[in-house]
């Protein structure tokens, strides 16, 4: 919690707000798949799993762009 009584994040994260539709998208995808990345990733939370995908786009899109 900060000074205030809100709770943040952990150090070295980020809160985002997304529409329903994203994240309800984002976690039926992530209950189809959990046992599997839990297993073969070390994927073990929906915060884990929506930040691989993230990073999964991010290193397509610099890939199509040309960047490291």
């Amino acid at each position: 919690m900060n000074q205030r009584g809100t709770i943040t994040p952990k150090k070295g994260y980020k809160s985002i707000t997304v529409k329903t539709e994203v994240y309800d998208y984002f976690f039926k995808e992530w209950l189809k798949v959990k046992e599997e990345y839990a297993i073969k990733k070390g994927i073990h939370s929906f915060s884990a799993y929506v930040t691989f995908q993230l990073s999964q786009l991010i290193n397509e899109d610099k890939k199509h762009n040309g960047e490291r």
